[in-house]
């Protein structure tokens, strides 16, 4: 089971982004392209921003002593693995 989906854009589109964006495109441009050509199922974070989300969970789990009773978390391996 895959939790993280790919999608794929097409060449024609990426193509339009290219020959469109002028001397260079921000981060934040970027994403906001891409969120639009996902039907705003994809967004761009920063990484760091991920991994403190995912270190919060896991110390949370071990607090509460979730990871010990369901085992790995299947989700955050999922996430972990895109890192």
């Amino acid at each position: 089971m895959t939790l993280i989906k790919d999608r794929f854009i097409s060449r024609k589109e990426i193509s339009s982004l290219y020959f469109n964006m002028g001397d260079g495109i921000s981060t934040h441009s970027l994403s906001m392209w891409l969120k639009s050509k996902t039907d705003d199922e994809w967004v761009v974070v920063p990484r760091d921003f991920v991994v403190s989300i995912v270190t919060f969970f896991e110390n949370e789990f071990k607090e509460f002593g979730i990871t010990d009773k369901l085992g790995q978390n299947q989700f955050l391996y999922e996430i972990k693995k895109y890192l």
